[in-house]
């Protein structure tokens, strides 16, 4: 779990640190929408990053899977998106 949300805060990173510059293929700075919801999108990510250190030192096991869930989710719904920009 440790390793999933360190990842979860690296790619929330990564998105808003990218969100003044080029992104992959799509240039953030051109396509306000694309930028917004890559900051939304790290924000999400940081808050879930957040509940799972909590349900870490205080949770079950079983509770760890909705920082697994939350965190695919989040990521998966983002890349939908990036995949339907034309």
């Amino acid at each position: 779990m440790i390793f999933f949300i360190i990842f979860l805060l690296a790619l929330a990173y990564t998105l808003w640190s990218h969100s003044d510059k080029k992104f992959l293929i799509y240039s953030p700075n051109e396509n306000l929408t694309l930028k917004n919801i890559m900051r939304f999108t790290a924000v999400l990510l940081i808050l879930v990053s957040i509940l799972g250190i909590v349900v870490l030192l205080v949770g079950t096991k079983e509770m760890n899977l909705i920082t697994l869930l939350l965190g695919s989710l989040i990521a998966a719904a983002f890349s939908i998106y990036l995949a339907n920009i034309r």
